[in-house]
């Protein structure tokens, strides 16, 4: 899917004489990727991103992103930042006129992925360490006749879920909490994380948006909330086991993991110094 072109705007200059900084707007349908991050023999978003990229600016490049997904998740809000050493003339060219690159590399990374803005900016934008938060839509149908043609966005459950019990137990983790039950650890990151909303509601019949916002998320952590949010929806757990979950920070006591295709990255937020990922126009929700 192809968007027109967005305005470039005004960034000032790269780290050095030489130097561009770029930032990358983009959505992506997880399915066929391995994940966002570059593996090797494997299809990824970063890897096509890369390639693309490398191909028309005649350089080697490295993507720096807001929020790495994994396998099968999608992303309607993902940004990435890249440096551009203006050396060769293919650069040149192509750093010339923002919008004919964005519509190139839109075209030449496939259908999976969609670029939404290609801008300009200054070197003290990082795409990963100025975003002030990120906020994350899973999808949930709680029919008992799954639809095939949502099957790719959504976890189908196959059973009605009581959403209040749900609403009760996503509230014990709003605020800042040590989320180590629900997060697969890192070496040498913690897990002490703010999680400033979680909101669950009927957009239409037979389904459940649960969205949540925070300044980061650990790895799997909206995943493993959604499991444990559904275990109450269905009756299993009293909603305030999530909250046990939450004090024992032992991973073994929560429950297993929700698919990754119901899990969606919709926005990355920048404060005031730049603007949100995606365009207003493609934030309503889907």
């Amino acid at each position: 899917m192809s968007s027109s072109a967005a305005p470039t705007t005004p960034g000032g200059q790269g780290r050095a004489a030489a130097g561009v900084r770029l930032r990358i707007d983009l959505a992506y349908d997880g399915a066929p990727f391995a994940g966002y991050a570059r593996q090797p023999d494997q299809v990824t978003v970063q890897g096509e991103l890369e390639r693309v990229l490398a191909r028309i600016l005649d350089q080697d490049v490295d993507l720096t992103v807001a929020g790495r997904t994994d396998r099968g998740v999608h992303a309607l809000g993902q940004v990435v930042h890249l440096d551009v050493e203006v050396v060769e003339e293919r650069s040149r060219r192509a750093l010339e006129d923002l919008a004919v690159l964005r519509m190139r590399l839109d075209r030449q990374v496939g259908p999976a992925i969609s670029v939404w803005a290609v801008r300009r900016v200054s070197a003290r934008f990082d795409a990963r360490f100025s975003a002030t938060a990120r906020r994350y839509r899973y999808r949930l149908v709680d029919a008992e006749v799954a639809d095939p043609l949502r099957r790719f966005d959504r976890w189908q459950v196959g059973e009605p879920l009581a959403v209040v019990p749900m609403r009760e137990a996503a509230q014990l983790l709003v605020g800042e909490h040590d989320f180590a039950a629900f997060c697969r650890r890192a070496p040498g990151r913690g897990t002490v994380r703010r999680l400033d909303r979680v909101a669950l509601s009927r957009p239409a019949p037979a389904r459940i948006d649960v969205v949540l916002d925070g300044a980061a998320f650990c790895h799997q952590q909206v995943r493993s909330i959604l499991g444990c949010l559904v275990e109450v929806g269905r009756g299993r757990r009293e909603p305030g086991w999530v909250g046990e979950v939450l004090a024992a920070q032992d991973r073994q006591q929560a429950a297993r993991v929700a698919p990754p295709h119901g899990l969606t990255l919709e926005q990355v937020r920048y404060g005031r110094g730049w603007p949100a990922s995606p365009p207003a126009w493609v934030r309503s929700p889907r």
